[in-house]
């Protein structure tokens, strides 16, 4: 089998993966979520052995198990509760702390508001984003991956059978080629392949269009789009040499918004989501907001 990867963003300086907090968790509220977290923790656990390459260094994504800590108010605690009978009945490694319990553990903390905290004390913290990227890389080509910088452009078909149409999703016709356009390049060539597996991320859904999903007829297999768009997030580096160090987890505010220690020099990064939806067409901060 050959694999050919199309690389947007080769550098990846815009890639979600390496403009991300690093955070891992699995505290959520749904059994999904909370599994795929459960895995992931436990590969990156066990990175040396699924991501090592022979004779390179074995790689660190400097993992840091300080775990997530969301605090709540009388309002929302009976939510931070429910979640937690949840997360608990999956295997979560959490625990719930109350605001007297919160005090002793974290004497910097301000809890006069908080009525309860929800604390994942194994499996959750942060990591480098940057390092789990290129590790996944690494790997990719020692196994014979190959990677080119283009965007996909198109696809070209063939039409199937019809008592084949059901293996390729009843639409009548399968991918045969991508069309990738090379960049700082007028030249597109076509790859001939068997299969394509969609792995854009955020742009998921600009790049399924171009597979004409969301784009068939009403109730049909390509009526309905890929529900992946990007939304733009901030996040902000702060610089505090007074601040909490070893004893400080990724800290989920009431409000939602969130810091976490960055390394042992006083360094923190924080942030919170949009009030409203904003989709990303740049990269520019918004210093209002931090405010």
């Amino acid at each position: 089998m050959s694999v050919l990867v199309v690389e947007k963003d080769s550098q990846y300086t815009r890639c979600a993966s390496t403009l991300a907090a690093g955070g891992i968790r699995q505290q959520f509220s749904n059994a999904e979520n909370i599994q795929m977290s459960m895995y992931s923790a436990e590969f990156l656990h066990n990175i040396k052995e699924n991501l090592c390459v022979a004779d390179e260094d074995p790689p660190d994504v400097q993992f840091n198990e300080h775990g997530y800590l969301f605090l709540a108010t009388e309002r929302g605690a009976h939510i931070l509760q429910e979640n937690h009978n949840i997360q608990r009945e999956l295997g979560a490694k959490v625990e719930l702390l109350s605001p007297t319990m919160l005090k002793e553990r974290h004497p910097w903390m301000n809890t006069d508001d908080i009525a309860l905290a929800s604390y994942g004390y194994e499996n959750e913290g942060w990591f480098d984003p940057w390092s789990l990227l290129s590790a996944f890389r690494k790997k990719a080509i020692s196994l014979g991956a190959k990677y080119i910088d283009g965007e996909v452009s198109g696809f070209q078909y063939s039409e199937v059978k019809p008592n084949e149409s059901m293996a390729y999703g009843g639409c009548g016709r399968r991918i045969t080629g991508v069309k990738v356009r090379m960049l700082n390049s007028p030249e597109t060539n076509v790859v001939n392949c068997s299969y394509v597996v969609m792995a854009a991320g955020p742009t998921s859904k600009e790049v399924g269009m171009l597979a004409d999903i969301g784009c068939g007829p009403a109730d049909g297999l390509l009526d309905l789009m890929i529900p992946v768009e990007p939304r733009k997030r901030y996040v902000y580096v702060c610089h505090a040499p007074e601040g909490p160090t070893l004893d400080c987890p990724f800290v989920i505010m009431p409000d939602g918004s969130y810091f976490r220690r960055e390394g042992f020099g006083g360094m923190y990064i924080a942030g919170k989501s949009p009030p409203e939806v904003m989709f990303c067409h740049n990269l520019t901060i918004n210093t209002v907001l931090f405010k």
